[in-house]
């Protein structure tokens, strides 16, 4: 003769919770983790990119725009950058952002800094 099944498992299985009155299923619902900062610095890195690529038909007014888009994105992906190594969610995102935001803050001051200060551009 075979011996008779269990009526209950050893462990409970993932989704399934025992009581006094047998089983019952529950459902388990997981929302994915998501790193805002890191989104919306990579978002805000895009943005400008588009600004700073319209600045020679619109008479360099868009840099007005692009570089405070740029300071805040590299704000934005720095921390969603510090948040994304403890809970390991939007590295990439972050990392994008830094890419796509130094490269616009430091070609947009440049300019400014050379306007301001000719004498330190003199001898290039």
């Amino acid at each position: 003769m075979q011996p008779a099944p269990q009526q209950y498992p050893a462990q409970p299985l993932v989704g399934v919770t025992t009581s006094p009155y047998g089983l019952q299923q529950t459902i388990v619902i997981g929302m994915p983790q998501s790193n805002g900062f890191a989104t919306a610095g990579m978002v805000l890195g895009i943005i400008s990119l588009m600004f700073s690529a319209m600045a020679p038909f619109m008479c360099l007014t868009c840099c007005i725009v692009s570089l405070p888009l740029a300071l805040l994105g590299i704000i934005f992906s720095h921390i969603g950058y510090s948040n994304a190594k403890t809970t390991g969610v939007g590295k990439g995102q972050a990392i994008a952002g830094l890419i796509l935001n130094w490269p616009q803050l430091l070609l947009g001051i440049i300019p400014i800094v050379s306007g301001l200060y000719p004498e330190l551009f003199s001898g290039i």
